[in-house]
């Protein structure tokens, strides 16, 4: 069987999971001989492209009405669409899987040649209504309806969707009744990121990744570790974006497969996501693999990632008073550490191996081409 994966890419410093989908894929396709794979994807806007999606057009731009998201997808699914073409075109394969949705709206026509199976983690309408950016809901309404206008016509016509949590499995069922959905994660290379003895050290850890600092709760970890940061607790925070300097806080400019960060997430002692925008993230993910206990928060695809509270620690997004108590009870009680990461690595090992995933895929893939 030949199999195309076309990813959309990593969309900025912000976003950078895409590439943690394809090393998930290519584990699995390690012992999967009978399948032939080629991956490709999408190249970075160029700056006329760019300009013409970001440009504000006043005064729609001043109340979330210049159509900036429809705009943004109407000019990747055009470049995905022709990339595709040119990729099938020297490579004609059996399936296409393309992620995410959000690149595969103008790829109807490319539906009636070959199978495509659409991956996504989240829809445009739960992405939208994410605490860490909500608008107003009118507002909200009329600025995406016709980008889930387009996304409904063309998870309706995917020869399969494949969710990635049973959160964005029912948000597909109710926002495109009739398309043909399972809930299936790629999996992570469960050997690559695995538990490590813990080194000697006289304070606790805590670790935060995240690209939007603000937006995935940096600020709120910060301030609930409170008096402790820096006497008896440490912060590793790794992400782009500027943090003020202070005693007990780390900061860290690391790409997704830099070593220095798989150390950071088997050393330390918690791992703290408490976002506001997020479907499925990766971090959560690959911590939990390397044994180390999990608090995040009740958003998107979180809460089925932690087996709602029994792999991990789940609080409501910006409480930072139930924030600073979770974390205080978690790092003072080192059995309840050690149960988490058992859980948590029990879990990846069950639900998230990307060698036993990708198999999973594999047959369903057959099933779209016996059809």
């Amino acid at each position: 069987m030949r199999i195309l994966f076309f990813n959309e890419g990593n969309l900025g410093t912000h976003i950078m999971g895409q590439g943690q989908l394809d090393a998930a894929l290519r584990t699995g396709l390690a012992v999967v001989p009978e399948v032939d794979a080629r991956f490709a994807g999408l190249a970075p806007m160029g700056g006329i492209e760019r300009k013409l999606v970001e440009r504000r057009i006043p005064p729609l731009s001043r109340v979330s009405l210049d159509f900036t998201t429809l705009r943004w997808h109407l000019m990747q699914s055009a470049r995905a669409r022709a990339a595709l073409r040119r990729e099938l075109d020297a490579w004609p394969a059996d399936v296409v899987q393309v992620h995410s949705q959000s690149i595969a709206m103008a790829m109807a026509r490319t539906m009636r040649s070959v199978p495509v199976a659409v991956s996504l983690d989240t829809t445009v309408t739960d992405w939208w209504a994410m605490p860490a950016w909500r608008p107003p809901e009118g507002v909200a309404r009329l600025a995406i309806a016709p980008s889930r206008a387009l996304e409904r016509r063309i998870l309706r016509r995917a020869a399969l969707v494949i969710a990635w949590t049973d959160w964005a499995r029912r948000a597909v069922e109710r926002d495109a009744p009739g398309a043909r959905v399972v809930e299936h994660h790629p999996g992570i290379d469960l050997e690559h990121f695995r538990p490590a003895a813990r080194r000697e050290r006289t304070r606790l850890r805590v670790l935060f990744v995240g690209g939007r600092f603000v937006e995935k709760g940096g600020e709120d970890l910060v301030s609930a570790l409170g008096e402790r940061l820096g006497d008896s607790v440490e912060v590793d925070l790794v992400t782009p974006m500027p943090v003020p300097a202070r005693p007990g806080v780390r900061v860290h400019r690391l790409a997704p497969s830099d070593p220095a960060l798989l150390d950071l997430q088997q050393q330390a002692d918690v791992f703290c996501l408490p976002t506001r925008g997020d479907a499925a993230p990766w971090a959560v993910l690959e911590a939990m693999a390397c044994g180390t206990p999990v608090l995040s928060t009740y958003v998107g695809g979180i809460p089925d990632m932690l087996d709602h509270g029994h792999a991990g620690v789940l609080v409501a997004h910006g409480d930072r008073r139930a924030l600073g108590e979770a974390l205080t009870a978690l790092l003072d009680d080192r059995q309840r550490r050690d149960e988490l990461a058992a859980r948590a690595r029990e879990r990846c090992e069950r639900h998230f191996d990307a060698t036993a995933q990708l198999a999973k895929l594999v047959r369903l893939f057959a099933g779209l081409t016996a059809a």
